[in-house]
Parts: structure tokens; C-alpha cells; sequence
């Protein structure tokens, strides 16, 4: 999924929400960057992950970042300035511009379900990875995810839009197997539940019907995306709107 234009914007506006800082939180925390260390991050983003990470591994570490948006590397590396250890470029994981077995940990969070081959991207992350270095892997399962409110004739044609540019809408469902076969070992999953009983600036839910609807309209598929979004203020604005989203963090070391 390309996010440049108008879904950059909307997907910066996203992660500076507290749902996304609290889901940034989970993937830290399961990540455990040491000082010193060398991280990489597929899919940066705006940056605000990979500023975390730069934090904790030090002047003496490295966190490099790639994302294929220009548009998220610019905004990676304003929001890095000043971090002493931080990369950020523009790169695929398809074919990583590092050595082999350079990284002690690697993370890709929302990634790989939008690939459409995950299996080859683990293959090269599992390439530049150490013995023993940790991965890991944030990804929605999108048959879980849950809006209330609209009708459902609105929603039904945008959440299929969407749906249709998610290669692999459950991955995390799938990634065991991936995992073993590209040179990991799974070790644990949990799930980093978001439950938004209402749209507000600084939810999920908000900035997540917003990208919803671009795509929808971007795609030319029999959606009526304005109605929607029209529908989702008029269900908050009764009480009776209502989202949640299961995305799962996965674990695994290179063996």
C-alpha cells in the first residue's frame, strides 16, 4: 500500500494518537532495544517508533529506518532530528541495502499484510539479522476489526475497498509457518486490543475512517464514502457509534 499525498497525511495524523502511541508502547516494550544496539525498522512511517528506538540504543547504536513512501522519510527525519544514531530512507525490504547479519533486532509494524509476498520480505529480514537476533511483527487481523453505527449497506462497499488493497488481511493467523520457513522461531503472540466508543481528534477510529474513505474513493469501487463518514458522525453523535480493532504482535528469533 503506497501511502504518499493525502494518505501520508491522514496516516501522521493517525499515529500521533493515543491509540497509536499506546500500541507503539506494546511494540517497544516486546522489542526491548539495549543500548548499543543495531535495529532496523521496515516501514517507518513518520518516524515516531524509530525516534524511540534512536533513544534507547544510544549514539552508540543504530536505528535505521526505510519506508518506500518519500513522502513518510521526510517526515521520519524531522521528527528524528537530533537523535544521534538514526537513519532514515527511502528502501524496500525486498531488497535491503545492508550486509548480512548486521541487525540484532528487526520490527515491522502494520507491513507485511500489505505485501504482497511476506514470505520473501522475512526471508531478506532474516538475512540481515544475527543468530539469536528478535523480530517483531505487528499485523492486523481485518476480519476482527468492528465498526458500529452506519448502516451496513455504507460500510459493507469501503470496508471491501479496503480490504481488496490488504494482500494478506489476516496474517498474523498465517505467520507461524512463515516464520519457520524464513529461519525464525515464533515465540509468542498477544493481541494490542483498541476499543474507540467514540470519534474523537485522538482516536483510531477517526483517522482510520478517513484513510477508509480515500481508498474507497481512490479505488472507483460502488462506495459511497462521504455517506459513510457522514452516517459514522451522526452514530457518535447519538452515542451509538462504536470500534475495535485486534491487532497482534508476534515475536520470533533468528535461529
Amino acid at each position: 500500500m503506497d501511502f504518499t499525498g493525502t494518505r501520508a497525511e491522514i496516516q501522521q495524523r493517525m499515529a500521533a494518537t493515543r491509540d497509536l502511541a499506546a500500541r507503539r508502547m506494546a511494540v517497544l516494550h516486546e522489542l526491548a532495544p539495549r543500548r548499543g544496539e543495531r535495529i532496523l525498522e521496515i516501514g517507518c512511517g513518520a518516524g515516531l517508533l524509530l525516534r524511540e528506538i534512536g533513544l534507547a540504543v544510544g549514539a552508540h547504536g543504530l536505528a535505521a529506518g526505510i519506508d518506500i513512501s518519500p513522502d513518510q522519510i521526510a517526515a521520519a527525519t524531522r521528527e528524528c532530528d537530533g537523535v544521534p544514531g538514526v537513519r532514515a530512507e527511502v528502501g524496500s525490504v525486498a531488497a535491503l541495502d545492508w550486509p548480512g547479519a548486521v541487525f540484532d533486532a528487526a520490527v515491522a509494524a502494520h507491513v507485511l499484510e500489505y505485501l504482497d509476498d511476506p514470505r520473501a520480505a522475512l526471508s531478506e529480514l532474516r538475512r540481515v539479522m544475527k543468530r539469536g537476533a528478535r523480530l517483531v511483527v505487528l499485523a492486523t487481523n481485518w476480519d476482527a476489526d468492528f465498526w458500529h453505527g452506519p448502516e451496513p449497506e455504507l460500510t459493507g462497499p469501503v470496508v471491501a475497498a479496503w480490504r481488496a488493497e490488504v494482500p494478506w488481511p489476516n496474517l498474523p493467523a498465517q505467520l507461524g509457518p512463515m516464520l519457520a520457513a524464513a529461519g525464525f522461531s515464533a515465540t509468542r503472540q498477544v493481541p494490542v486490543p483498541v476499543v474507540n466508543p467514540g470519534l474523537g481528534e485522538d482516536t483510531l477510529a477517526l483517522w482510520m475512517s478517513r484513510l477508509l474513505a480515500v481508498v474507497a474513493e481512490e479505488s472507483g469501487a460502488e462506495a459511497r464514502p462521504a455517506s459513510w463518514l457522514a452516517a459514522l458522525d451522526r452514530a457518535d453523535a447519538a452515542g451509538e457509534f462504536f470500534y475495535s480493532s485486534v491487532p497482534i504482535l508476534t515475536t520470533a528469533v533468528a535461529v
